[in-house]
């Protein structure tokens, strides 16, 4: 949820909203609501923050590219050099591969 007090965003992450008396985040009360039977409140997609687990490198990256229809993200990164692959649909780590040199510069071909 974005706030924009002087024209300046502020996000939080977990989901509770400043104004708002729980610490716990949105997830996990609707988790909470679902497992008792009741109705769960509805998803808003619209202005949501969702993170990649793993989208990082133990020293740093040098390119980052997505893939033509949108569903995976490659970068490469330095010491270890090494190419990693994430699926966007399930916000994970597909793959890592360490080469022997540092990357460049790749190319991302249709499929």
């Amino acid at each position: 949820m974005a706030f924009e007090p002087h024209d300046v965003k502020i996000y939080t992450v977990n989901g509770a909203t400043a104004g708002s008396s729980s610490s716990l985040p949105d997830w996990l009360t609707r988790k909470r609501t679902a497992a008792k039977g009741k109705r769960a409140a509805k998803e808003h997609v619209e202005g949501t923050i969702e993170l990649i687990q793993g989208f990082e490198f133990p020293e740093a990256s040098n390119k980052i590219k997505t893939t033509p229809d949108g569903t995976h993200a490659i970068a490469t990164g330095t010491y270890k050099p090494q190419i990693r692959v994430w699926d966007l649909n399930q916000l994970t780590l597909k793959f890592e591969r360490h080469t022997d040199s540092e990357n460049v510069d790749f190319v991302v071909h249709p499929f």
